[in-house]
C-alpha cells in the first residue's frame, strides 16, 4: 500500500507538470524571470542558427539548432520554451530573453523577443557599436624652395622684376599646389642671405614672399588659404665662411629663396 501511495504521489506530479506545460501559449507573451534560468547567466547562441528558426519546425530541430530551453520547460507537451541568450556587443556582454511558442501538433507557430532591439543584433540590421568617425586631420603634403636668385633680378622684389625663368618655376608651383586636394593653407615664407643689414633683408623677404603670394593668387590659389611672411636670414641652411665676397655670395645662394608648405587633409 505505501509503493502505491508513494507511486501515485509521482504520478500526480508529474501529471500537475504536464498539465502546466500543456498551457496555451499567450501573445503578448509572457516572460519568466530571467534570474531562474539554467544555466545562470544564459549561453552565447550561433546567431546564424537563430536566424534559421521558423515556423513549422518540430521541437528536435528546435533544439539542434539553438539548444534545450533555459527554464526547465523540457516536459512532453510544452507548448512554450524560453531561453536567456548573451550576445558580445562591443566590450559588454548583452542578455536577451527569447520564447519559441509552439502550436498543438508540437511545430513552432510563433518566436518573440523580450527587447525587440535583440533581434535586429540576430538579424544584422544593427550594426556593432559604431566605431569613432576617423576625423581627418590636417597635415603639411608638400614643401618646396624657390630660389630667388633664378626668380627675381638682382636687389628686386615686385612683379614686374620676375625673370622668365622665375615665372616658369611660379607656374609650376602653381601646378603642384593644384594637385592637391582639400587643401586649407599655402604657407610662403620668403629668406635672404646674412649678406647686408637686418632690417633690409626683413623686408627684402617679406617683399618677395608677397610677390610669390599675389603670384599664385593671380593663378587661382584661394585667398583664404594663402599667408606670406617674410623672416631674413634667420633660417640659414648654409654653412659658408666670413665675408662678402664672390665666392662667399655664391655659397650662400641656397640661403637666399623663397619656401612653399602645402597643407592639406591627410
Amino acid at each position: 500500500m505505501k509503493n502505491i501511495s508513494i507511486a501515485a504521489q509521482i504520478v500526480a506530479l508529474a501529471t500537475t507538470a504536464m498539465i502546466a506545460g500543456c498551457a496555451a501559449p499567450q501573445n503578448p507573451p509572457r516572460f519568466p524571470d530571467q534570474h531562474a534560468a539554467s544555466p545562470a547567466g544564459g549561453t552565447f547562441v550561433n546567431a546564424a542558427n537563430l536566424r534559421n528558426m521558423g515556423i513549422g519546425l518540430n521541437k528536435d530541430q528546435v533544439r539542434d539548432l539553438i539548444g534545450p530551453p533555459h527554464f526547465n520547460e523540457w516536459f512532453v507537451g510544452n507548448h512554450v520554451w524560453n531561453y536567456l541568450f548573451d550576445f558580445h556587443r562591443g566590450d559588454e556582454i548583452v542578455s536577451c530573453q527569447y520564447q519559441v511558442q509552439f502550436d498543438r501538433h508540437m511545430q513552432v507557430s510563433a518566436t518573440f523577443w523580450r527587447d525587440p532591439a535583440c533581434a535586429a543584433w540576430v538579424s544584422g540590421a544593427a550594426a556593432e557599436p559604431v566605431a569613432a568617425p576617423v576625423v581627418q586631420k590636417d597635415a603639411t603634403v608638400d614643401e618646396f624652395s624657390l630660389q630667388t636668385d633664378a626668380l627675381f633680378a638682382f636687389g628686386k622684389s615686385d612683379l614686374g622684376s620676375l625673370q622668365p625663368e622665375g615665372r616658369k618655376a611660379l607656374d609650376g608651383a602653381v601646378a603642384r599646389i593644384g594637385k592637391h586636394q582639400a587643401v586649407s593653407a599655402v604657407r610662403v615664407v620668403g629668406h635672404t642671405d646674412r649678406i647686408g643689414a637686418d632690417s633690409l633683408n626683413q623686408r627684402l623677404s617679406l617683399a618677395r614672399a608677397n610677390t610669390v603670394r599675389d603670384y599664385l593668387l593671380a593663378h587661382g590659389v584661394h585667398a583664404d588659404v594663402i599667408h606670406a611672411e617674410g623672416v631674413g636670414a634667420s633660417q640659414s641652411v648654409t654653412h659658408c665662411p666670413a665675408g662678402e665676397g664672390r665666392a662667399v655670395i655664391a655659397c650662400l645662394k641656397p640661403d637666399r629663396r623663397v619656401t612653399i608648405a602645402v597643407t592639406a587633409q591627410h
